[in-house]
């Protein structure tokens, strides 16, 4: 597989062993990309190799890991990187610019959900335990989302300081865990609901944020940024008003949604472009990189607080 991908794109080299990798390639970069199990071992062996490191969610399947890791980091002066990439998507930042420029108020609570019928006939979600990657995993089928759902809520509220999770396996005929996450988040900045399910149909991945003088959707699947706002006049005429722009912010974001798959841009990756451009000029201009280390941490460790409770459950 090696040499047939190096050979479809030109790559002169190709490696079946990483530590010969790293030893002969000597890579400045090291993209992770293999399954969660493995990325702590890749990425610490990288990082010690001097390589910056951009892995995929999840960055480990450990918190006490990503703290190993983290300090590695330090130590070497490298940046480690997790593939975030829907805090990058064009909706969501719109979404942050106007909470920072204070249109929304003071925020209040952030309802961030991911519907996706991911079990249907041929998904690799689905394949027998011996070949499935996230069968052993804590969390099933949702730790291979989790790190999506909780990355932009702490990107929004901040830090948690308590957490409730209600996990639930709807499909019993696969080799996961769970297939199902609802959980309340009490955070630095305001609380959070998250919600994953695999069964919930039509498919949609959108954050909402709800303020003390606007409530505010950015959708992740498409390009849809909508917002209900208090407005002068008769309030019963509110919903009246909110209504017409809602309806036309779903309109532009159908028609827009169509030409950007008509174009072949999906808009649910576009983040991730962004992310890695955003790091590449980071490690040549050797400034901050894109997602920060104290971001990454506050991220696993609410995951670690939710997943605790599917064990315990």
């Amino acid at each position: 597989m090696a040499e047939s991908t190096a050979e479809a794109f030109g790559v002169p080299s190709w490696f079946t062993d990483f530590e010969r990798m790293l030893r002969e390639a000597k890579p400045d970069v090291v993209h992770v990309t293999t399954p969660p199990a493995s990325h702590f071992v890749l990425a610490h062996a990288a990082l010690e190799s001097g390589a910056h490191v951009f892995v995929e969610k999840p960055i480990t399947t450990r918190a006490a890991e990503l703290d190993v890791l983290g300090a590695l980091a330090r130590s070497r002066g490298r940046m480690l990187v997790e593939n975030q990439n829907y805090l990058f998507n064009r909706t969501f930042r719109e979404l942050v610019r106007r909470l920072e420029l204070g249109e929304l108020g003071e925020l209040v609570h952030v309802d961030v959900v991911l519907n996706l019928d991911a079990l249907g006939s041929g998904s690799r979600y689905t394949e027998p335990a011996a070949t499935n990657p996230f069968a052993a995993l804590r969390g099933g089928l949702v730790a291979d989302f989790i790190t999506h759902l909780c990355s932009l809520a702490v990107r929004l509220v901040g830090p948690h300081r308590r957490a409730h999770a209600l996990w639930r396996k709807r499909d019993s005929s696969t080799p996961l865990s769970s297939d199902e996450l609802h959980a309340l988040v009490d955070a630095e900045r305001g609380t959070a609901a998250l919600h994953f399910s695999a069964s919930a149909q039509p498919d949609t991945f959108h954050v909402v944020a709800h303020g003390t003088r606007m409530r505010m959707v950015a959708g992740l699947f498409e390009p849809l940024v909508a917002s209900e706002r208090l407005h002068s006049g008769p309030r019963p005429l509110l919903p009246v008003r909110n209504g017409m722009v809602l309806a036309q912010a779903h309109a532009r974001a159908a028609i827009g949604g169509l030409w950007l798959k008509l174009a072949g841009r999906p808009m649910a990756l576009e983040g991730l472009a962004e992310l890695v451009r955003r790091t590449y000029v980071a490690i040549r201009q050797e400034s901050p990189p894109p997602i920060s280390l104290g971001h990454l941490l506050a991220v696993h460790q609410l995951e670690e607080t939710l997943l605790e409770q599917e064990v315990r459950s």
